[in-house]
């Protein structure tokens, strides 16, 4: 799942090196989704475990604090796509990427 974000973001990243305006809605829709993957990824989730050997309480993704870095990113490209602020857009999303 980490991947499909990842490849997800890199789509969307190449999108404003482009001149297409048809596609804003299409893209923030999609980089929407990313972003909501990405926070779920990054936050904790909970187990009970049963039996010997079992993990109990919270367990975290590997990618979790790549993800922590590269949200904050991810929600400003938004930010920016929503204004059709095409190189503010690229900047962020590119410092995503960076971090992931």
């Amino acid at each position: 799942m980490y991947e499909d974000s990842k490849n997800t973001l890199k789509a969307i990243v190449e999108w404003p090196e482009g001149s297409d305006e048809a596609g804003w809605e299409v893209q923030i829709g999609t980089g929407e989704a990313a972003r909501e993957d990405m926070e779920r990824m990054a936050r904790p989730g909970y187990h009970r475990g049963r039996g010997r050997g079992m993990a109990q309480g919270p367990q975290r993704d590997p990618n979790a604090p790549k993800l922590n870095w590269a949200i904050p990113h991810v929600r400003a490209m938004l930010t920016a796509m929503q204004s059709r602020n095409r190189a503010a857009a690229l900047e962020h999303g590119k410092a995503a990427l960076t971090v992931m």
